[in-house]
């Protein structure tokens, strides 16, 4: 039986609605209440080089973010996201227990071979690191498992299917998702991060949980579904059927 966990994104893909300019302390109480509601991985939001402004949930820095966060707490794992190019990793501090615990690289299909050089060296400095591909549905199969043999000689802490076009139907994950889970190498947790176009996220999302497999599932989402376009799978949602259906450990009032 799967591990399923849940990533909550709103500070990061919520912010595409408001141009991620939620207030400082709107920003804070969001963390608190994702560590009230026991969530276990909180992302932050974009780590990018530019201007940091406290109002906005991008950070040019890991030492910004550690403001934020503090006082963590240990049952949470914290993150943010990198797309490929938008930061010189080389200056950022390594990791040291004060600020994030992990990094999410998300990257094009041209920008692998960078972003394979960036997740090796985030990795030596210490930070769990998530390979999210973006449009998961855009590679054909020779394509994803010359991605994984890749990603298994890089052994990061997990892999994602990313479903960035909000296009696939139970048989599309299924499928999909057996490809990644016969290939990759087991202890490298499986990530699925879906947007809800065709209104399936929550139903996919039940669809994985229920898939038999040892390896740990992370699922994204985000408080009201708030992110791009369309948007997510709702927190509220997802935690309310783990709660009812696999056991009660997240507490909703705090995401409401």
């Amino acid at each position: 039986m799967s591990k399923i966990s849940i990533l909550d994104c709103t500070l990061r893909d919520g912010g595409y609605i408001n141009n991620w300019e939620f207030g400082e302390n709107a920003i804070k109480k969001i963390l608190n209440c994702l560590c009230a509601a026991n969530i276990e991985i909180i992302e932050c939001g974009f780590l990018r080089d530019e201007p940091y402004d406290k109002n906005r949930s991008i950070y040019s820095s890991v030492e910004q973010i550690a403001k934020v966060i503090t006082p963590k707490k240990e049952s949470a794992m914290y993150v943010a996201m990198i797309a490929c190019g938008d930061v010189d990793v080389k200056r950022l501090s390594d990791h040291n227990g004060n600020t994030i615990d992990g990094i999410r690289l998300t990257f094009h299909k041209y920008q692998w071979k960078e972003t394979h050089e960036v997740a090796e060296l985030l990795m030596k400095k210490g930070y769990k690191v998530f390979i999210q591909p973006v449009g998961t549905t855009s590679y054909s199969d020779l394509e994803l498992l010359n991605l994984i043999l890749d990603v298994n000689s890089l052994k990061p802490f997990a892999f994602y299917l990313v479903d960035t076009l909000g296009i696939m139907y139970r048989k599309d994950l299924q499928r999909t998702f057996f490809l990644i889970d016969n290939n990759l190498n087991p202890e490298i947790s499986v990530g699925f991060h879906s947007h809800n176009n065709l209104q399936l996220s929550f139903a996919n999302a039940q669809e994985l949980m229920g898939i038999h497999t040892k390896r740990n599932i992370i699922i994204d989402s985000s408080v009201y579904g708030m992110g791009r376009g369309v948007g997510n799978l709702a927190t509220e949602l997802l935690t309310q059927y783990i709660n009812a259906n696999v056991e009660a450990r997240y507490s909703i009032l705090p995401l409401l």
